[in-house]
């Protein structure tokens, strides 16, 4: 769970407990862009998640981040390249990504720099969550929706510096502070103020029958 302290601006505000949250999808993602100040080119983007993912393009975690930067970049520069990128983006992301590689990122997902995919298997990050930077996410990781019939944007939104462990489960329309610590196999289904610690019920032993 531990992990060496990374400078960033955190990118999600706190939450006030009752406030509905945006019903615009593009209100959370561009409160996050405008605290980052001028966006990264998508090279530098790519050259940041490298080099937190150990420096490796062969590492799965940075392969799902830049295919899914990558298909942000070719939504927002439209034109006959975006058209042809967003194609490229589909096959790579569907066939590699989610059917053989485990993970599922959603293009309307917002997440932030320098973010750390440690253990790629059976992560889930859906549409219009929002995710901070120098967050930290492992395996068995869902982000998602409260129940099938929930609004599109009724997701998760992540501070900065998160670290969340294995098998957490986080769901709803909930806000996540900054520098937050989910242990594993936690669910979490309300607000997290910054700088708390989640941890699920520890296991109960029990004794072996005598005999």
């Amino acid at each position: 769970m531990s992990a060496e302290p990374r400078t960033a601006e955190p990118v999600v505000p706190e939450r006030v407990a009752g406030e509905p949250i945006a019903k615009e999808p593009a209100a959370a993602r561009a409160a996050v862009a405008g605290s980052r100040g001028a966006p990264l080119s998508l090279r530098a983007q790519l050259r940041e998640d490298r080099d937190v993912h150990y420096g490796s393009r062969l590492h799965p975690g940075y392969q799902a981040l830049a295919v899914h930067r990558f298909g942000r970049w070719c939504r927002e520069r439209g034109g006959l390249v975006g058209r042809f990128g967003t194609i490229a983006f589909k096959a790579v992301n569907n066939i590699v990504i989610r059917n053989l590689q485990g993970t599922e990122i959603s293009v309307d997902a917002s997440i932030g720099r320098r973010v750390l995919i440690g253990h790629h298997q059976a992560v889930m990050i859906p549409r219009y969550c929002v995710i901070g930077d120098d967050t930290i996410i492992r395996h068995g990781v869902t982000i998602g929706y409260a129940s099938t019939d929930a609004p599109p944007d009724a997701v998760p939104k992540i501070g900065a510096r998160v670290d969340i462990a294995p098998g957490a489960h986080l769901i709803g329309p909930i806000t996540i502070g900054n520098d937050v610590k989910i242990g594993p196999g936690s669910i979490v289904t309300t607000d997290v103020p910054a700088g708390a610690t989640v941890f699920a019920a520890p296991a109960r032993i029990m004794r072996p029958p005598a005999g």
